[in-house]
């Protein structure tokens, strides 16, 4: 039978075709999600407005924060680098005031003492333009707000500790950033490197500035205490390529009598690295 529906010519259906009896539908296209995007959807669950009242110039505003118990801590690295899973609250843990610049790590963003509000005023607010952040940081716009987290502290008077302690933090603010980059398909090795040289600048800063906290200041600072500061700089100083120095302050370490285990297994971990390298410099 050339055409199924010939027979119904008589009642007036006339120049039929069967030929577009069964269509293949066109299926729908799936919408492709970019990695970025993606990242972005998901930090939406950590994350929520919190409203803050700045102690300088007195403006209220909402600043992004990890909701409490939402991230699981999976340990830390041997510079004390924290680790979660599936999420990175580090960007977040500092707060910023649009109004005025004011800014410092959450935990401290209140307590601040009349002198260095003057020294922020003076310094920071009168040439400050201000600048709304994205709900979701980026690690460039969380950077950005860590150094001036650090450029308050410098005009503040802070001690070397806690301005060592923000550099510390934004070269592993760095190192995040690259590792984001690094799970894409396609990656940008000069920027890779880029953020690689800035990383190891702000491990520079950190050292320095422990070094002489440690020698100058009453400890604790930001927490650490001083058998951690000295674990510390012997980290900063391996990463820096400077074994013999790292040796000499584990040495400190491993000097006190009440090291935590887990502490001392770190010590163990960084002579390991420490005598792998000098193994393989002997071998070239």
């Amino acid at each position: 039978m050339d055409n199924i529906f010939k027979d119904l010519e008589e009642l007036g259906f006339k120049n039929l075709s069967d030929a577009d009896l069964f269509q293949e539908k066109e299926q729908p296209k799936k919408k492709v999600i970019s990695k970025e995007k993606e990242e972005q959807l998901k930090a939406q669950t950590y994350i929520y407005q919190r409203k803050v009242d700045c102690p300088v110039c007195k403006h209220s505003f909402h600043s992004s924060t990890v909701r409490s118990g939402r991230v699981r801590f999976q340990g830390t690295e041997l510079d004390l680098r924290p680790q979660y899973v599936g999420f990175d609250p580090l960007p977040y843990d500092v707060t910023v005031c649009n109004y005025c610049g004011y800014a410092a790590i959450n935990k401290y963003f209140k307590n601040i003492s009349e002198k260095k509000k003057r020294a922020v005023i003076e310094n920071i607010t009168r040439n400050y333009i201000g600048h709304k952040y994205n709900e979701i940081l980026t690690y460039e716009e969380s950077v950005e707000r860590y150094k001036l987290v650090l450029l308050n502290s410098a005009v503040g008077g802070d001690s070397n500790g806690i301005k060592a302690y923000i550099c510390l933090k934004i070269s592993w603010l760095y190192r995040g950033w690259q590792e984001s980059l690094q799970a894409l398909e396609q990656k940008d090795d000069a920027l890779l490197q880029k953020l690689k040289t800035y990383e190891i600048v702000f491990v520079e800063k950190a050292f320095e500035g422990f070094k002489l906290a440690y020698a100058t200041e009453k400890l604790p600072i930001m927490g650490i205490d001083e058998m951690t500061m000295e674990y510390i700089i012997a980290e900063l100083a391996r990463r820096l390529g400077d074994s013999k120095i790292s040796k000499q302050w584990l040495g400190k370490v491993i000097g006190h009598s009440d090291v935590p285990k887990r502490l001392r297994d770190k010590v163990y971990d960084v002579k390991e690295l420490i005598k792998e390298h000098e193994k393989k410099s002997q071998q070239d």
